[in-house]
C-alpha cells in the first residue's frame, strides 16, 4: 500500500477532526458527515441500507523493541530477586503493554487482571505437578505413589475446569472503550467436548484431534461477548484438519531431514542402539546428537509457529461480532521468515533480542486483523455485564490463569 493509499484509508475509516462545513445563510456550522466507524458507534439506530457499505478498519499495534526492553528486563531481575513469584505481576504488566498499545478506531483495549489471580493459578499447577512426580521420586514408598496417582487423575478430571477458568479470567479482565468483555460459557459444555473429543483422538490413534481443537476453539469464541455484543464463529472443521494435516507433513520432513543429516555425518543408528560406541567416539557422538536435536527442537518449533499463524488466520477470518465481520490478511510465509531471523538473532545476541522479536512477530500479527463495523456494533448495545454482587464474586473465584 502506497503512502498516498494509506492517507486515503485513514481519512475514511478514523474519526474525523476535520471542523464543520459552515452554513453562509445562517453563519452556523452543520454536523460534519460521519464516516463508517463513528455511525456504528455513535449510540444511534442509522439507516444502513441507503448508506455506502462501510470499509474496514485495520488493528494497529504501537509496541516498540526498544520500549519493552526496560519491561522485560525489569520482569527477568524482579522474578528472579523472588525466586519467581513476581513472575504473576510481570506477565499482568506485559499483558497490560500489549493491550494498551493495541488500537482499533483511534481506541486502546485495556487489561484489568490481578497478579494474584495468576499466583494463586500457577501455586495450584506447580502443587499437582510435585505431587504427580512423587512416585518416581518416592517409588518405594506405597502411600506417597497411591497419592500421586490420585493427584493424576484429578489433574485429568479438573484440566477443563482449568482451561474454562482461564478463559474467564482473560474475557473478563480486557475490554475496549472502557467496556469490558465476558465469557459466558457453560462448563458442562466444555467437559463434553473434552470427554468426546478425547476418546475420538484416543481410538483414531490422534487423527482426531484437529476436530477437538476445532470445538473448543469454537466454544471459546461463541461464549464471548464485548458487553451485551455476541461473537460468532463460523469456521468449517475441515479447515483445522487440513492444517493439522499440514503440520504432521512438516515434522514428518523435518525429521527426515534431521536424520537424513545424521546419517550423512557418519552417525551409526544400530551402534547406538547397542551401545556398540567405542570410547574415543563417544564425545563426538554426543556432540553430533546435541546439535542435531537442537536442530530439530528448533525446526519443530518453526512448524508449530506456521501451525499456529494459521489457526490464528483461519479463526479470525472466520469471526464476527454481531454483524460486524473480523479479516486476517496475514502473510504466513513473510512472518516464517521474520520468526526465523529473530530466532537467529535472538540466539546471536544471548536472548537480548528476544523482547524485539516478541514485538516484532505481535505487531506482524495484530496489524494483519480488520474490522468491518455494522450498525450493532455500538456503545448503546455494550452496556456493562449485569451480574449481581454474588455472581460478579463467583465468577471472579473462578476465574484465574495457570499458564506462564
Amino acid at each position: 500500500m502506497t503512502h498516498n493509499h494509506f492517507e486515503q484509508f485513514n481519512q475514511q475509516l478514523t474519526p474525523s477532526n476535520n471542523p464543520a462545513p459552515v452554513n453562509p445563510a445562517d453563519n452556523t456550522q452543520t454536523p460534519a458527515p460521519l464516516n463508517a466507524f463513528e455511525r456504528a458507534m455513535d449510540g444511534k439506530a442509522d439507516d444502513w441500507a441507503s448508506q455506502p457499505a462501510a470499509q474496514p478498519l485495520r488493528f494497529s499495534f504501537s509496541g516498540r523493541g526498544r520500549d519493552y526492553l526496560s519491561l522485560w528486563l525489569s520482569n527477568w531481575i524482579l522474578t528472579i530477586a523472588t525466586l519467581g513469584i513476581f513472575s504473576a505481576w510481570a506477565k499482568v504488566r506485559r499483558l497490560q503493554y500489549v493491550h494498551q498499545n493495541t488500537l482499533l478506531g483511534g481506541s486502546a483495549f485495556g487489561f484489568h487482571g490481578a497478579p494474584a489471580s495468576i499466583l494463586i493459578g500457577r501455586i495450584i499447577a506447580i502443587a499437582l505437578l510435585i505431587f504427580i512426580n512423587l512416585s518416581s521420586i518416592f517409588e518405594n514408598i506405597a502411600a506417597l505413589g497411591v497419592a500421586s496417582a490420585s493427584f493424576t487423575l484429578i489433574l485429568y478430571i479438573a484440566y477443563p475446569f482449568f482451561i474454562y477458568s482461564s478463559m474467564r479470567f482473560y474475557s473478563r479482565n480486557s475490554s475496549y472503550r472502557n467496556v469490558r468483555f465476558q465469557f459466558k460459557g457453560d462448563l458442562g459444555e466444555l467437559y463434553v467436548i473434552y470427554i468426546l473429543g478425547g476418546l475420538l483422538t484416543t481410538f483414531t490413534f490422534g487423527l482426531g484431534y484437529p476436530y477437538l481443537a476445532y470445538r473448543v476453539r469454537r466454544y471459546h469464541v461463541e461464549n464471548n461477548h464485548w458487553g451485551n455484543n455476541k461473537m460468532a464463529f463460523n469456521a468449517n472443521k475441515s479447515m483445522f484438519f487440513w492444517i493439522y494435516f499440514l503440520h504432521g507433513i512438516l515434522t514428518l520432513v523435518l525429521y527426515a531431514f534431521v536424520v537424513g543429516l545424521a546419517i550423512a555425518m557418519g552417525v551409526d543408528f544400530d551402534a547406538l542402539r547397542q551401545l556398540d560406541i567405542q570410547a574415543d567416539e563417544v564425545k563426538w557422538v554426543a556432540l553430533v546428537f546435541v546439535v542435531l536435536l537442537l536442530m530439530f527442537v528448533v525446526l519443530y518449533r518453526v512448524a508449530t509457529a506456521i501451525t499456529q499463524d494459521l489457526i490464528f488466520k483461519a479463526s479470525w477470518n472466520s469471526t464476527t461480532i454481531g454483524k460486524s465481520r473480523f479479516a486476517c490478511d496475514l502473510n504466513i510465509m513473510a512472518l516464517y521468515l521474520i520468526r526465523f531471523a529473530c530466532l537467529i538473532a535472538s540466539f546471536a545476541t544471548l536472548g537480548l533480542f528476544t523482547p524485539y522479536a516478541q514485538m516484532i512477530i505481535t505487531k506482524w500479527r495484530i496489524n494483519s486483523l480488520t474490522l468491518t463495523p455494522a450498525h450493532d456494533f455500538d456503545l448503546t448495545q455494550a452496556q456493562l455485564d449485569k451480574d449481581n454482587t454474588k455472581t460478579a464474586e463467583l465468577s471472579d473465584m473462578m476465574g484465574f490463569d495457570i499458564s506462564w
